[in-house]
């Protein structure tokens, strides 16, 4: 009876404390459009600045086939739909255990007229990520030298749902490329920093990169009403 939950804003509380240099003077997110990789590198790909790159998903074919039933279909067809529990998954408040369930919604569920819902998973054999992954290219701005495993990151769920305030613990920076739908993240300092440095609030339309720390900066996100959400994002080092 004297085990208390720490509040998810501040359970990992036994990291070590930031620097708080790493968000004094960011008072909002940076819009860039047609950059350089080189300019790039230089100034975003590796610092605390969050940053949203406007032009960098033209010509993918995801703006158009991406939505629920692409991702039922493509998890229901062979070797894809015998994997389909094998990875990382998160049920958030959906209630829905598994991609399994996801993809046995009922028609109204799935269309967003049921039970709200959002979730997310991973990718992680490498055929699954080739066969996603010839929908998307990898961001043009990201620099030359910079690589990424094969495993890309999913999120989908219609509006009013989201992810919970939460700090990740991934090995690299991360972008997340937002397919449908709009959503609105909130970035907090670590609360080491909270007196010291702002929250920040912005929304990702479709089309666009954002490229955040995720491992230092704490994060939630509420997908804005209108069509469902679904984002694609991986980490490069």
């Amino acid at each position: 009876n004297c085990l208390i939950e720490l509040p998810s804003f501040s359970k990992p509380a036994f990291r070590p404390p930031e620097d708080c240099s790493m968000c004094l003077g960011v008072d909002d997110v940076v819009r860039l459009a047609n950059i350089t990789a080189e300019e790039f590198e230089d100034k975003y790909a590796y610092s605390t600045t969050p940053v949203i790159v406007t032009d960098a998903t033209e010509g993918w074919r995801a703006l158009k086939e991406f939505d629920f039933n692409f991702f039922a279909k493509f998890y229901s067809e062979g070797k894809m739909g015998k994997q389909i529990n094998d990875c990382f998954y998160f049920a958030y408040k959906s209630g829905l255990k598994s991609l399994q369930e996801v993809f046995s919604m009922d028609e109204a569920r799935a269309n967003l007229s049921g039970q709200p819902w959002y979730v997310g998973w991973s990718t992680c054999y490498d055929d699954e990520t080739r066969k996603l992954r010839s929908y998307y290219n990898r961001p043009y701005f990201l620099p030359k030298t910079a690589e990424s495993d094969m495993v890309d990151w999913i999120f989908m769920g219609g509006p009013g749902q989201g992810a919970h305030m939460h700090v990740d613990s991934v090995k690299h920076m991360s972008w997340q490329a937002q397919v449908r739908g709009r959503k609105q993240w909130q970035l907090a300092p670590p609360p080491e920093c909270l007196y010291r440095c702002r929250w920040l609030t912005f929304t990702v339309a479709p089309g666009e990169i954002l490229v955040v720390d995720t491992n230092r900066w704490y994060h939630k996100t509420n997908v804005l009403p209108g069509d469902i959400s679904i984002t694609i994002g991986a980490e490069y080092d």
